[in-house]
């Protein structure tokens, strides 16, 4: 059974990555935000992963404290073979317009709490010399389907994973993001196929999947992710192609 420690699991991408998890019989360490926020999680669970979870909430975004948190919690699972950098996907852009100084604070907020978590998760990792760490992220392209764009995080986020890949290499400890593509923005089938001409290429008529099938893709990771380091690996539909 893997341990994975999961970062912002309260956010709509997070909590379906947490149950994905549980589905793949992983134990889990779910960080939150609020201790509501945890608990209702827990109480939405079924009673056979009960015991597969453990909820946490979020330390104040300190060196220390967050490295105290991330070494006691893999104590407990006894051992960290994968971390996940979870985050809320927001229209940057809605942001900055609404009050600059806020977003160049809350973008460099952001980058510091991914630096301080992986630093964290790594070290942990490193002493084992075997770990994963995946920062999943949603497609900058997907802005004009109206989906919400994150350009400043997903590419800092990008610049930091190779970066810490290579850093991480000698201790055979894997660094990965995986960006996503379009997805059902509500559960809801017909609001599925609403969407989905919006997404209609000539007579082509391409799935809208729910978020719950979307982060299936990591999958793809987990299982063969060791590999490969300081990669962004693309899943889903709506995304650019690159050769």
């Amino acid at each position: 059974m893997k341990n994975v420690l999961l970062h912002h699991a309260e956010s709509a991408s997070g909590t379906a990555i947490a149950l994905y998890l549980l589905q793949r019989d992983m134990r889990v360490t779910a960080s939150f935000q609020m201790a509501s926020q945890a608990d209702a999680f827990r109480d939405n669970l079924p009673p056979q992963w009960q015991d597969q979870v453990h909820t946490i909430v979020a330390p104040v975004i300190e060196m220390k404290a967050i490295e105290s948190l991330v070494a006691e919690h893999a104590a407990q699972m006894q051992g960290l073979d994968l971390y996940i950098h979870g985050n809320h996907w927001v229209d940057e852009l809605e942001e900055l317009r609404h009050n600059p100084a806020d977003f160049a604070l809350q973008s460099y907020g952001l980058l510091h709490e991914l630096f301080m978590y992986s630093r964290a998760a790594g070290a942990v990792m490193a002493r084992k010399q075997r770990g994963q760490i995946i920062v999943p992220m949603l497609a900058d392209s997907l802005y004009y389907n109206g989906f919400p764009s994150s350009p400043v995080y997903n590419q800092g986020a990008l610049a930091f994973v190779k970066s810490f890949a290579k850093e991480l290499s000698p201790f055979r400890v894997s660094v990965n993001a995986m960006t996503f593509g379009y997805f059902q923005r509500e559960n809801n089938v017909s609001t599925g196929r609403n969407q989905r001409k919006a997404f209609d290429i000539y007579a082509l008529k391409p799935p809208v999947p729910a978020l719950e099938e979307l982060v299936e893709g990591l999958g793809l990771l987990i299982d063969y992710g060791h590999g490969m380091s300081g990669q962004n690996t693309t899943w889903g539909y709506g995304i650019q192609s690159v050769l």
